[in-house]
């Protein structure tokens, strides 16, 4: 794909030392989509990546997504509009809060923020509200909350195909982050899918498993293991326990993660290891699917709380 902005690909694969992995014989690689660009990384440029090429090539201006307050995908589609001259127009969950870092950059990049209410949000395209809002903008190409359609699998699985090309053992495990799914189902989706792996929800949910494989249609299904029990209360919630992980396995590793995907995946790789859920000389690929923009939010909220208190 053209675009006007650089992109580090294919995303470098960075071999991790911990005394963890060394006293439980556990060889751990990080693939780090979280540096393909500063502003546009992770899964996110997977998704959007064959969206914009269409995009691009049917001649058209307009980009309406939706999000909530912090969401990762509408800083990234803001971003991408930003570099390629697209009008974005994000529909945002609840209320606007102009001091956010993420609304804010959203902003700063050009993007026009029209909030709904929760209960319109809910419905998405089935709600009144939102469909008045999109025949607005007749010329617009519409991408869906987390930016999950054909394309972004397709997009998604070439993770598969970049992994193979590198020169490393053969891999027992891909382990990475969960939210509604689409990132697992396109690394399933892929033909040359040699691993088996583990996705670790990142909110509460019974039906993940079945969701993904819809979306990936069945492809890869035996695979597949969704991992539910690190969600640390549901979806953004988290605890000082996982907060002091995440600064230390960046002083360690010296890998960023989030409080919101990574940090939590990455916990539950280290919590696994320990309790013995791999063999010694099990060889376990961790995907970052980037999402670092979320510190900035999580800073901002602990300003506030701090205001408050």
């Amino acid at each position: 794909m053209m675009t006007s902005f650089d992109t580090l690909l294919p995303s470098p694969i960075h071999k991790v030392h911990t005394l963890l992995c060394e006293l439980q014989g556990i060889h751990l690689w990080v693939k780090r989509d979280d540096l393909i660009h500063e502003q546009v990384s992770g899964n996110k440029y997977r998704k959007l990546k064959y969206n914009l090429t269409k995009i691009k090539s049917e001649g058209k201006k307009q980009v309406i997504t939706f999000g909530g307050a912090f969401s990762n995908h509408i800083h990234a589609i803001a971003a991408v509009c930003r570099y390629e001259g697209l009008d974005s127009i994000g529909i945002i969950r609840g209320e606007l809060d102009l001091a956010n870092p993420t609304q804010k950059f959203c902003i700063e990049c050009g993007m026009k923020l029209i909030p709904v209410p929760r209960s319109s949000y809910k419905l998405k395209t089935e709600s009144d509200e939102i469909q008045n809002i999109i025949h607005q903008y007749p010329e617009a190409v519409v991408i869906p909350e987390g930016g999950t359609n054909a394309l972004a699998l397709y997009g998604v699985s070439e993770v598969i195909d970049e992994i193979n090309m590198e020169d490393l053992p053969t891999l027992d495990y891909l382990i990475l982050a969960c939210g509604t799914g689409g990132t697992t189902a396109g690394l399933l989706s892929s033909p040359n899918l040699n691993s088996c792996i583990i996705s670790i929800s990142a909110l509460k949910s019974n039906h993940l498993k079945s969701e993904i494989l819809e979306l990936a249609k069945y492809q890869n299904a035996d695979k597949l293991e969704v991992n539910t029990d690190y969600h640390f209360g549901g979806y953004a919630k988290y605890t000082q326990e996982l907060l002091d992980f995440i600064d230390d396995f960046e002083v360690d590793t010296g890998i960023p993660l989030d409080h919101i995907y990574t940090g939590k995946a990455m916990y539950a790789l280290m919590d696994m290891i320990k309790n013995g859920r791999f063999d010694s000389g099990t060889n376990i690929l961790f995907l970052h699917t980037g999402g670092l923009q979320g510190k900035e939010g999580l800073r901002y909220m602990q300003e506030k709380k701090q205001e408050r208190s």
